[in-house]
């Protein structure tokens, strides 16, 4: 009888372990499952893309635009457009908690390496990057899905009106991380430059600086006349409000 119920238990086990690889083997049609991360209550970010885009052609279009040019049959683009990116919150049983779609074919989430804050937070970056121009980048997105699943967070303007967290890196935006000196929890600071005036040569340049402050972020920004773009040094701290 001991035997016979050990061989019952593992086959239960060998059931249930099937039954769990194929929830995660269950993805939309067309897409593979580009990345996957576990987060400290271990349910899986995932981030889904058109199954056409491989690894290393997602790495070599990632900052740099991707079209038709990109693919051995570009033609079938025309038939079958790019599957935009998705995001899913994945329970650890395989369950989808979440899903959300990204708008552009790219994107990624990285752990973000932020000191200071009482719950891991995550960057999802969505590559925006158009073929040409100097305005369009990855733009990234906050998330925290340990309390808002797949929801971006957002933050406090000067107005006191919530805004959408979102920092972008293009040919005239850049932003980093930085610690204060005077302690407290790592802040974002973003640089950006955009046409203010009719004339060519008519630039301004936004400074601002996100602080996360009494379990909410604040936004500050100032702005100044001047030039700035990727070819430039990131500003001194000084220059952020």
């Amino acid at each position: 009888m001991q035997r016979s119920n050990r061989w019952g238990a593992l086959a239960l086990f060998i059931a249930l372990a099937g039954s769990s690889a194929m929830a995660w083997a269950e993805l939309p049609a067309g897409y593979r499952l580009a990345q996957k991360l576990v987060t400290p209550d271990g349910s899986v970010l995932q981030v889904l893309e058109d199954q056409r885009i491989s690894a290393q052609l997602h790495s070599d279009s990632w900052g740099n635009g991707l079209d038709e040019d990109s693919f051995d049959e570009p033609g079938d683009l025309v038939d079958s457009p790019l599957r935009e990116a998705q995001v899913r919150l994945v329970s650890a049983s395989g369950e989808v908690i979440a899903h959300e779609n990204l708008g552009y074919p790219l994107a990624q989430v990285e752990k973000a390496p932020l000191k200071g804050l009482p719950e891991p937070v995550y960057f999802l970056t969505i590559d925006q990057t158009a073929p040409m121009g100097s305005y369009s980048g990855p733009a990234t997105q906050l998330l925290l899905p340990d309390k808002q699943q797949l929801k971006p967070l957002s933050y406090q303007g000067t107005d006191g009106k919530a805004q959408a967290l979102t920092l972008a890196q293009t040919g005239k935006a850049a932003w980093m991380i930085a610690t204060p000196a005077s302690g407290g929890a790592d802040e974002l600071l973003q640089v950006s430059s955009f046409m203010d005036g009719d004339g060519e040569d008519d630039f301004a340049t936004r400074y601002q600086t996100y602080r996360f402050v009494d379990g909410q972020w604040h936004g500050a920004s100032s702005q100044k006349k001047g030039y700035w773009d990727m070819e430039s040094a990131f500003p001194e701290r000084t220059a952020f409000p």
